[in-house]
């Protein structure tokens, strides 16, 4: 599912965008959120359905090179990989047959092109040529090699991110989370919720990026005006205009959300800056914020509620 900072990097996205462009309409940029989000999930499903597509693929090369007259390699003749166990149950999981079809995904049927690329990254690697020597091997070793497989083969394969672009230009951002999701699937596969169906936690998560996306558009004057009065140096023309968007978006949760503590507000926005902005910048944010919560604190300005923190 995706995680808060996530959620916040999507509306970074969109105030960034409505920075450049102030005429564009607030319930486009809300549209969008939400549209990315989804999107987010939409990933997720297509990168496990990825599996399905190469058992295909790999299977029916198989039997071609298996009815070949002239001696060809061992490997492609070797039906080991598609009796893996893990992989049968990836195959034959109702739950992700289910999204697929309800989200009507056909990515890779549309874009066959890449499966077979992916398929022979796979077959010509050490991780497959080493699986297939092995004699039996149990279901826990058979799930390992799709997590590896995953891991390093499918996710640093260049003309993967290239497939990406093709289908959803958001989805090279959402790739480094939606990774780390399906091979933690991968590793439950057997387990009854191994593939997610829900896109939010809970119900506070769905809400979360719409009501910070609104707050900060809604209020970005007084905010600024905020950072100016005890900033000296401060100048909104001078700095990057991420930096502008980030500082503006932690200064809103500090006053606006109760339920999120200062430390976990800051430490997201400074792990976005590294990922997503200069290499100076997460140290700039980080000053000001520290000034921030020091005045704000003084004055009794930031109030958290201790239950239900997150």
């Amino acid at each position: 599912m995706i995680t808060r900072r996530h959620l916040r990097t999507k509306v970074m996205q969109a105030l960034y965008a409505q920075q450049l462009d102030p005429t564009d309409d607030l319930a486009i940029r809300e549209s969008w959120i939400l549209k990315s989000s989804q999107d987010f999930h939409l990933l997720y499903l297509t990168l496990l359905d990825l599996f399905r597509e190469l058992h295909t693929c790999g299977y029916a090369l198989y039997q071609k090179n298996t009815k070949k007259h002239l001696q060809v390699d061992e490997i492609e003749t070797n039906p080991k990989f598609f009796s893996n166990k893990a992989l049968a149950a990836l195959l034959n999981n109702s739950v992700l047959d289910e999204q697929c079809t309800k989200y009507k995904l056909k990515y890779w049927k549309n874009h066959d092109e890449y499966v077979r690329l992916i398929w022979d990254e796979i077959s010509s690697s050490s991780l497959y040529s080493d699986y297939i020597k092995q004699g039996a091997t149990s279901f826990e070793e058979d799930q390992e090699l799709l997590v590896q497989l995953f891991t390093k083969v499918i996710a640093p394969f260049d003309r993967l991110g290239e497939f990406m672009e093709e289908v959803n230009i958001s989805w090279v951002d959402d790739a480094p989370l939606a990774n780390t999701i399906v091979r933690n699937s991968l590793k439950r596969i057997t387990a009854a919720d191994a593939v997610i169906t829900t896109l939010y936690k809970d119900e506070d998560d769905q809400k979360f990026s719409l009501a910070l996306f609104r707050k900060v558009a809604l209020n970005k004057k007084e905010l600024t005006q905020e950072i100016a009065g005890r900033t000296p140096n401060w100048d909104p023309e001078r700095i990057a205009e991420l930096d502008y968007t980030l500082l503006i978006m932690a200064l809103t949760e500090l006053l606006y959300f109760p339920s999120i503590p200062v430390n976990v507000t800051i430490n997201e926005y400074l792990e976005i800056a590294k990922e997503y902005a200069t290499p100076k910048s997460s140290m700039f944010i980080n000053g000001i914020l520290d000034k921030l919560v020091k005045d704000f604190t003084e004055q009794k300005r930031i109030r958290k509620n201790i239950r239900g923190m997150q």
